[in-house]
């Protein structure tokens, strides 16, 4: 920003000429922010393969190939597995490039300002976008600030800057201090000269610092790499193992007998082989369940208030071990609002006032500044926002404050004072002088001709409420603020939102620490944040103390920190790190400019998406658009429900894995048949799994969700249950399939009527083995109630497995089946569901 003296000896103290606007914005810019750089769409997707299991099965693709190429078999299976990558990334960049969309368009809603100019030495209106350095603009009462610059003629102007400062308390501003672009006038008037514009001012500065984006992994990403590492080794190992056996094996029976064409032949068939066992063990559908799942819960947290920007967040956000919220607008209704007050009946005088009652009214609704607007089917407050709450209490009484300053005008106005703390008014009343006075309670007390009781505005300041008191005085030979009558007071505050404590108490049962960040003196933070159920024994200290800390202090105290009070921008992201540096996954809600880089580098950000400004909208990874704190409950409900629908899934496909994967490791060995075509293999590992993924990621959150605490970012994703249900069902596959295999006992006339049968019994207890899938730890959800959708995707699977045994023999690799052999079938495959509900047992006693 241009500094006063330089800006003033170009410019003068008489704003510019219409000739001069081009000269200056092509001199010092435009007054636009340059857009957030995006990258291009192409970019955008490729990003999605920057994921372990994807690169796991882009190797794939390409093993697969040269193989394919070598063998002369087709590519059919290697084209399987691309489209199985293609999915998978395709789901996950369309929602996120549309949720892109629907975020530009909720920042495409910003209102273009009109602002009030001083160009040719006359007023005018023009639109802020419009506004060039140099430009001499009027202020007043509820005026936004349209760029930085300096104050040329003050009022008694007060600017509201807590999106800068998160101070709720509106600036003093005088001759030559500075405003800032994105604050607003709360009361007085006054002259501003434009010293930036654009990207030059601080809000453009704060938001080009934005572009850094940090590389922490998310605790689904940090887990998902866990689990790719340990499936790659998994599979790399069996292929080991198989072409070392069937080398083994090949000396034993003859078929490796030195370097000839026969053995080199051998040789590539035991490679193919190995081949298959890596593409049986690479789960395909997982990337895809996961960005399925992502999208459901983008979609549906969406619906529920919670704009998804970045899909990874509906998870991290079920992760969140605390959430470090600011106060206004979040946690209050951002409306102040009179709730206390000495006079219990409000009388409006139509003469001279007879009783404190009347005075008090009169006081509160002609001695003041404030107005108020209907606007957007509302009412909104123009000017000091304490006084507005006076005329709101007046107006619900049905008390018209307007037809009152009509019927006794003001002629004399002293504006409030820093120093004296009061404002005071002179009004005519048959013809009679009247001062009006009202301000802190103790500054009007102490100028009254009696001692006032002040023990009831004490109650009221320490339930942090503001205070003010009235009094007034019959003028006869002076002006002076002295020798009033006391009248009486008022507690003023901004009261919290109705459901803001049940919510946070459901925070707090979910495990989840809730910390109150505002610019509000310590007392006022105190009592909200104990109003709130925030503060329950933690530590609560002002910015100035959080600052005196070192790094090694903070470390130690953060965890325990509930309040911070007084805070400035800075301090919001110094506790994120620290909380982050104790192992927390941090979650910040944030709507002023001041809040950006602490909602850029917390796991996860929540901007406002009434109040928040544009640079805080970039900054999140969530946009709540009703600016409620229960939103964000609802979304770490949502969440932890993906974390366990993925949960589901990953407990699903590798029980099918494994026991796909050994049984076709160990059929050869056994000197059995192969028991799975490599189309069959494609479809159990692509088709099949990216329905279940479907089915079982539809599940629908369940109270419990909220009752336990998250789960720790250093947990495994796949718990001890979930192993010991997918090796005991894995094992059972293994078992009892090889049996079958060695037996026939499934039944089938023929070879090709047995090794459908084999098939078709393996799908439809994967049916089942689904439903057994959907209870986590022992605990199934509501049967039918909690996730329809499940039954109808399961339908669809043994359907389409009718249409694919009795009519799709060619390509698959089947026979059509008698009605015996079916319900054979069905019958044979339902005991997994037997097992599942004995290892369901068995982890309910373990629990006990």
């Amino acid at each position: 920003m241009l500094k006063f003296q330089d800006i003033f000896k170009e410019i003068g103290d008489q704003g510019i000429s219409s000739t001069q606007v081009q000269a200056m914005r092509q001199k010092y810019g435009a007054n636009r922010m340059s857009p957030p750089q995006r990258d291009p769409w192409w970019k955008q997707y490729l990003r999605n393969f920057d994921d372990p299991i994807i690169k796991i099965l882009m190797v794939a693709v390409i093993v697969s190939a040269v193989i394919a190429v070598i063998q002369k078999t087709g590519l059919l299976d290697t084209v399987a597995i691309v489209m199985a990558v293609m999915l998978a990334t395709g789901i996950a960049f369309i929602n996120e490039y549309r949720s892109g969309k629907e975020f530009d368009v909720l920042n495409a809603q910003t209102d273009k300002m009109m602002v009030k100019a001083i160009r040719n030495g006359l007023p005018t209106n023009i639109e802020a976008l419009d506004v060039v350095v140099g430009d001499l603009i009027m202020l007043e009462a509820g005026d936004g600030i349209p760029g930085d610059g300096y104050v040329g003629v003050s009022d008694d102007l007060h600017v509201d800057e807590s999106m800068f400062t998160g101070e709720s308390e509106p600036m003093d501003k005088g001759k030559q201090d500075t405003v800032l672009k994105g604050s607003f006038v709360s009361s007085g008037r006054g002259l501003m000269l434009v010293a930036a514009v654009g990207d030059d001012t601080s809000m453009g500065a704060i938001a080009a610092s934005l572009g850094i984006d940090h590389s922490t992994a998310t605790p689904l990403e940090a887990k998902l790499e866990v689990l790719a590492a340990m499936i790659s080794k998994f599979a790399y190992v069996m292929a080991v193992l198989i072409a070392g056996a069937l080398f083994v094996q090949g000396i034993l029976q003859g078929e490796v007998t030195g370097l000839n064409f026969a053995t080199l032949n051998h040789m590539l068939n035991y490679f193919m082989l190995a081949v298959v066992i890596i593409v049986v063990a690479v789960p395909e559908g997982l990337p895809m369940s996961v960005a399925l799942a992502l999208s459901l819960a983008m979609r549906k947290m969406t619906r529920s208030n919670s704009l998804v920007r970045k899909m990874i967040a509906c998870e991290t956000i079920g992760s969140a071990t605390t959430i470090c919220t600011d106060k206004t607008g979040t946690l209050t209704k951002n409306q102040m609002q009179v709730v206390e007050s000495s006079s219990k009946l409000l009388l409006a005088p139509t003469k001279m006032p007879a009783t404190p009652a009347e005075w008090f009214l009169l006081n509160a609704a002609v001695n003041s500044t404030a107005n108020l607007e209907q606007k957007n089917g509302g009412q909104v407050v123009i000017g000091n926002s304490t006084e507005g709450a006076l005329l709101k209490w007046l107006q619900d009484d049905h008390i018209d404050y307007l037809e009152l300053r009509e019927r006794f005008p003001v002629t004399k106005q002293f504006l409030f004072d820093g120093q004296r703390k009061r404002m005071a008014s002179i009004i005519k009343i048959d013809g009679q002088s009247v001062m009006l006075v009202k301000g802190a309670p103790e500054m009007v007390a102490a100028l009254c001709t009696e001692i006032i009781n002040l023990s009831g505005v004490e109650e009221l300041a320490a339930r942090a409420m503001r205070t003010l008191g009235f009094a007034h005085k019959m003028i006869t030979d002076n002006e002076e603020e002295i020798e009033l009558v006391w009248d009486g007071f008022v507690g003023i505050r901004d009261n919290l939102r109705d459901d803001v404590a049940s919510s946070i108490a459901r925070c707090h049962a979910a495990g989840v620490k809730v910390r109150m960040v505002t610019g509000d003196n310590l007392a006022t933070a105190r009592a909200i944040a104990m109003e709130a159920g925030i503060l329950q024994g933690g530590l609560a200290m002002t910015g100035t103390d959080f600052r005196a800390l070192s790094d090694e202090n903070l470390m130690r105290i953060a965890p325990q920190l509930e309040v911070l009070a007084r805070a400035e921008p800075m301090d919001k992201l110094r506790l994120v790190k620290a909380l982050q540096d104790n192992g927390q996954v941090v979650a910040v809600t944030g709507d002023g400019t001041n809040d950006a880089p602490a909602l850029k580098n917390a796991d996860v950000g929540l901007a406002m998406g009434i109040a928040g400004t544009d640079v805080a909208r970039e900054a999140s990874d969530i946009i709540l658009l009703d600016d409620s704190f229960p939103t964000i409950t609802s979304a770490i409900w949502w969440g932890r429900a993906l974390y366990e629908n993925i949960q589901r899934f990953i407990q699903f496909q590798l029980t099918i894995n494994l026991g796909a994967c050994i049984i076709a490791f160990l059929a050869p060995l056994m000197g059995l048949p192969s028991p799975f075509t490599i189309i069959q293999l494609l479809w159990i590992n692509l088709i099949m799994d990216t329905l279940a993924a479907f089915a079982l990621c539809s599940e629908a959150p369940y109270k419990g969700l909220l009752q336990r605490p998250p789960v720790p970012r250093e947990d495994k994703i796949i718990t001890p249950y979930m192993w010991q249900n997918i090796l005991i069902t894995g094992s059972f596959y293994i078992v009892v399939g090889l049996w079958c295999l060695q037996t026939g006992f499934l039944g089938g006339s023929t070879i090709a009527e047995k090794g459908t049968m084999f098939f078709t019994t393996f799908i439809l207890a994967q049916v089942w083995n689904a439903i057994n899938c959907r209870a986590l730890n022992g605990i199934m959800p509501p049967f039918f109630k909690g996730n329809p959708t499940f039954f109808a995707v399961m339908g669809a699977i043994v359907l389409t497995t009718i249409f694919m045994v009795q009519f799709g023999g060619t390509v698959f690799g089947t026979v059509p089946l008698s009605l015996e052999l079916w319900g054979k079938a069905t019958l044979y495959s339902a005991v997994v569901l037997i097992i599942g509900f004995f290892i369901r047992l068995l982890a309910l006693r373990k629990a006990a």
